[in-house]
């Protein structure tokens, strides 16, 4: 695997990395140095550092009295933070963590009204305010663009009292945005290292051209998933013109099926919630999965060991790191199988078939996630062998990283049993029986499940 090249610290953000660490807003949360004395800001949420760290979060959240759900380490993470303003890693930009940021509708809108040019994380709504707001028309054009109908405020100064209690202070996000996005445990203070002023250059997954083209999710052919991913793509793009993200109750990266039924989440919350399930979105899935399938079947014999043992949200999210370990396994499994030779053999557990289909959704509530109907389009074209071969392309790309996973070589999984399963699977597969051969890979997948099953009944 490449060497993942270091980011450069910029000298700003190199002391405001010195003073959370030390300050005392942050004592006992668990962070390393390296050998210059560096400190390790970014650990992995699954790694034993980041559950360290998760436990920290969620004592806090008690502390304060915040739920653990979906969204509770942004909300301990403005709490707890003693200035409310984040240094940029890339830049050295201080932005507040707070929604005081016009976001791109907003900004559109008020650009368009007021005749200007403004641009993302210049100025705060209330810096605005200040040097563009001069009368009660301009009021007026204002609270147009912010969809109040209230018409009382003829003085400003009421104005700014009245959107920092509704907007701001309500982490309003159909208007507003913070200046970094929470990204608890990985980062140690609880937000990304690179502010919104540079995230969309740093993120890869963020640039324009990637976000264009996000109407296919490409982590359903990474992570090998079942689902029609054509109609949960389109649904995931009514939610994006809507301003919601979109949440995979049953996360993909877990090994759950890409399909049309999100539940509807702030980009924050969807951030902090980390791929993780809790409690109530394995009810859901233990739910649909009377009527439809919800795993993918390369994930589902662990499923089907444990989903009946979640009795907490503390259990669902030792069953999501579970899962998401058993996955890791499974493509570490399917990249020796394409290394020996067999991609051929693999090609059967994808879906390519919903390339030949579009569909749009009528009724859609951004509130619920719901709609009235569904209209379907059936496709044919070169555009559709593209999206074909791309699928292709990406799954077996994802293969090619995990050839070369540490520890690989010798077995991560520690289990003669697996190794001995594998090695009769190679065996069938040079004698191209693929029907025994098929046979063969689930009962290995049956073994790892068997050893995460173990792993979470060791309480």
């Amino acid at each position: 695997m490449t060497q993942k090249i270091k980011r450069k610290w910029h000298p700003n953000f190199v002391k405001y990395v010195k003073f959370i660490s030390n300050h005392s807003n942050y004592k006992g949360l668990f962070f390393e140095q390296s050998n210059n004395e560096q400190i390790k800001w970014v650990v992995t949420g699954n790694s034993k550092a980041g559950k360290n760290r998760r436990k920290w979060w969620d004592k806090k959240c008690k502390e304060f009295g915040i739920k653990i759900e979906a969204g509770c380490y942004a909300k301990i993470a403005r709490v707890i933070h003693p200035t409310k303003f984040h240094v940029c890693q890339i830049c050295g930009k201080t932005l507040s963590i707070e929604y005081i940021y016009p976001n791109k509708r907003l900004l559109s809108r008020f650009n368009k009204l007021f005749k200007k040019n403004l641009s993302p994380y210049k100025l705060t709504i209330f810096e605005m305010i200040d040097k563009f707001i001069k009368n009660s028309s301009d009021i007026e054009k204002l609270l147009k663009i912010l969809e109040i109908k209230l018409k009382k405020f003829k003085n400003i100064s009421k104005l700014k009292i009245y959107i920092k209690k509704e907007l701001t202070d309500k982490c309003n996000k159909k208007f507003l945005s913070p200046g970094v996005m929470s990204n608890s445990p990985d980062r140690y203070d609880g937000f990304h290292s690179d502010g919104n002023c540079c995230r969309s250059k740093s993120d890869k997954g963020r640039h324009k051209s990637n976000l264009q083209r996000y109407g296919q999710d490409r982590r359903v052919y990474e992570n090998w998933s079942d689902g029609d991913w054509k109609k949960a793509d389109r649904l995931m793009s009514e939610f994006r013109k809507n301003d919601i993200s979109a949440d995979h109750i049953g996360p993909i990266s877990l090994g759950f099926c890409h399909r049309p039924k999100f539940n509807p989440l702030t980009k924050e919350e969807n951030s902090s919630k980390n791929n993780r399930m809790n409690l109530s979105d394995v009810k859901i899935l233990r739910k649909d999965e009377k009527k439809e399938e919800v795993i993918s079947w390369h994930s589902k014999f662990i499923w089907d060991k444990l989903k009946h043992k979640i009795k907490t949200d503390e259990d669902a999210i030792k069953l999501s790191n579970l899962m998401r370990k058993n996955l890791h396994y499974i493509l570490i499994i399917f990249s020796m199988i394409d290394e020996n030779g067999y991609s051929s053999f693999l090609k059967q557990f994808l879906n390519p078939k919903y390339s030949f289909f579009d569909y749009k959704f009528v009724g859609f509530n951004p509130k619920t996630g719901d709609y009235e109907k569904i209209i379907t389009k059936k496709l044919t074209g070169k555009n559709q062998k593209n999206n074909i071969n791309r699928y292709y392309r990406i799954a077996f790309k994802k293969l090619e990283e995990y050839k070369n996973v540490n520890n690989r070589k010798t077995h991560i999984w520690k289990s003669k049993e697996v190794d001995k399963e594998m090695d009769n699977l190679f065996q069938l597969l040079e004698k191209n029986n693929t029907r025994k051969a098929t046979k063969q890979l689930k009962n290995v997948l049956k073994i790892i499940a068997e050893i995460g099953y173990k792993q979470f009944m060791q309480k």
